[in-house]
């Protein structure tokens, strides 16, 4: 019972690839407080209390209302951005990435995690996925300059997320276990379940 109890605790961990995680901790640091490391779209959870969370609606742990395509802020107000699970939720990702520019500070990072291979989800609709190298260009048309993008949650996991939409039950998860190592293969790109791109708005460039 103890080893099935470890996997089973193993399979619950966040297996998200080290240097995403990385780029987490390098985008709280960069924004020392009091400044604003605002998450478009964040809510009902937290993943940092650094973190203010924006969303459409007052849900759970939301601190403003307001819309990812018009953010409430004045430009180069903002000191960094979170962004995870929610590109692939907006009619216009582009303007939202947009936004996201206008509003950091010079310097500023941007950090998005966005599915690639998920099925259909989510409110208040699912209208895009991207690949690594979309995510990147999604950036640098923008006007970001990309620092680093890839695979964000590896392979295993879309094989268990998809299987796990007909198969309720514990065993699929295991092979989440996987991602330990595949999420770090060269080649996980081609099959991973999310992607990340770490931008940094120009410290020339105009409000």
């Amino acid at each position: 019972m103890a080893p099935l109890a470890a996997l089973r605790r193993l399979a619950a961990e966040d297996h998200r690839h080290p240097q995403f995680n990385a780029h987490v901790a390098t985008l709280l640091d960069s924004v020392p407080p009091p400044g604003l490391c605002l998450s478009v779209g964040g809510g009902p959870g937290r993943p940092h209390p650094r973190l203010t969370n924006l969303n459409i609606a007052p849900f759970a742990n939301v601190d403003i209302v307001g819309d990812a395509h018009a953010l409430p802020f004045a430009g180069g107000s903002v000191g960094g951005v979170y962004c995870e699970a929610v590109l692939e939720h907006l009619e216009d990702p582009n303007r939202a990435v947009a936004e996201m520019l206008r509003v950091l500070r010079p310097g500023g990072l941007a950090l998005a995690a966005t599915p690639f291979l998920q099925a259909f989800h989510g409110y208040p609709s699912h209208f895009q996925n991207f690949t690594t190298e979309g995510h990147r260009l999604l950036f640098a048309r923008a006007g970001f300059e990309v620092l680093d993008c890839g695979p964000c949650v590896g392979p295993a996991y879309v094989v268990t997320s998809l299987v796990s939409t007909f198969l309720a039950q514990f065993p699929p998860r295991l092979l989440r276990l996987g991602d330990r190592w595949l999420v770090r293969h060269p080649r996980a790109a081609m099959l991973c379940s999310t992607t990340y791109v770490l931008a940094r708005k120009p410290a020339a460039a105009p409000n």
